[in-house]
């Protein structure tokens, strides 16, 4: 079965949020795994491979999944609208320095990232990734090139966690599946920052439901994880990254402010918006870094 819309992250924004309205919605039916990469890295393994994962869809009028990998890939557009020049797409933005900060966190937290310096700076320097995934109007305008502005939706993080519901019903509405559904995660936050005491521990609970899941027990670790006991099993296992890693300098936000800032507030004119919940939008605006926008690019 052919999927009927993807998300395209971004990463850390919400896209694990995103994942979860859809498991209880009853016309919908997301892959599990989430994150299926399949116009990016694993463009390769074919249609059959990437359908597979929607075998058990009959029924669902909204099918897809959601890879944050999509978004800054150069290749993904034109393979997605080579596939389904009809796929509705979702895109799920934050701060962008905020974004940046939290992505540093993520490396640490799953131990890609290991220095006696872990301070954000040392991040930077090590992964480039940090920025350019915070580049949201330079990606975004490639996904335009191949798609209609109707079928894009950008959702903010921000806006997410000030009204959940009323953003879930704003995506389900999009999707054209039953907007009133009350999903049961709509208001559970994911993938908050935290540092594994035992990360042995941390992957052998990620590798439990992993396997419950591909052997089709699925359900249970759904189970377990609504009823809280997978998320009492984390917090002894959790402290708060934020303790140890330090927050970003002021002297490198405004350095990258210089370079996200002109891309934040072209990403508003694109959205046709005229301010964003960011920090960094209200920086840049401050410090007049605007670009004029193109109008064949603009958002309604």
């Amino acid at each position: 079965m052919k999927s009927t819309f993807i998300g395209l992250g971004g990463q850390k924004c919400a896209s694990s949020w995103l994942h979860m309205i859809f498991h209880d919605h009853p016309n919908a039916f997301v892959s599990d795994p989430k994150e299926l990469n399949f116009f990016s890295a694993h463009y390769d393994r074919g249609h059959q491979w990437y359908e597979g994962h929607f075998a058990a869809a009959a029924g669902r009028t909204a099918v897809g999944e959601i890879s944050p990998s999509y978004l800054p890939d150069r290749d993904a557009p034109a393979r997605a609208r080579t596939y389904n020049p009809d796929l509705r797409i979702l895109l799920a933005l934050r701060d962008p320095l905020e974004r940046a900060y939290s992505n540093h966190l993520h490396d640490i937290r799953l131990g890609y990232y290991q220095d006696a310096d872990l301070s954000f700076d040392s991040g930077l320097r090590n992964n480039p990734m940090y920025v350019e995934q915070s580049r949201y109007a330079k990606h975004l305008t490639t996904w335009l090139e191949h798609f209609p502005r109707e079928q894009i939706l950008v959702v903010f993080q921000e806006e997410i966690a000030a009204d959940p519901l009323g953003q879930a019903r704003l995506v389900y509405d999009f999707l054209g599946i039953d907007s009133d559904h009350v999903s049961g995660s709509v208001a559970i936050r994911t993938n908050e920052s935290y540092l594994p005491r035992s990360r042995r521990w941390e992957r052998f609970v990620r590798d439990t439901g992993t396997f419950t899941r591909r052997v089709g027990l699925g359900w249970f670790d759904r189970v377990l994880r609504k009823s809280g006991v997978i998320a009492a099993l984390h917090r002894r296992n959790r402290s708060d990254i934020r303790r140890i890693v330090p927050p970003i300098g002021e002297p490198t936000r405004a350095a990258l402010l210089q370079v996200l800032g002109p891309d934040t507030l072209r990403l508003a004119q694109i959205l046709g918006r005229a301010s964003l919940p960011w920090a960094t939008w209200a920086a840049a605006e401050k410090t007049g870094l605007a670009v004029r926008p193109e109008p064949s690019c603009e958002l309604s």
